[in-house]
């Protein structure tokens, strides 16, 4: 098993490299993994309190605005 600490001196580029590498793989598998019960607990509440208050939510847009501003 590699561990994060094996990955630490790869420069910023290698690593997002490898992150979009490991996204892909689990998105082409076939069977889902299975979420902790506190995740799908977490993101039912960011759902709710977002049908709650739509307009406190960032839209995907103003999302990687924010994102790009940072670089």
């Amino acid at each position: 098993m590699v561990r994060a600490s094996d990955l630490a001196d790869l420069p910023v580029n290698e690593k997002l490299q490898l992150i979009t590498e490991l996204w892909d793989q689990i998105a082409s598998r076939r069977d889902n993994p299975v979420l902790p019960e506190w995740v799908r607990d977490e993101s039912n509440r960011r759902f709710e309190a977002m049908d709650r208050d739509p307009i406190a939510c960032l839209t995907e847009e103003q999302m990687w605005r924010q994102v790009d501003e940072t670089r």
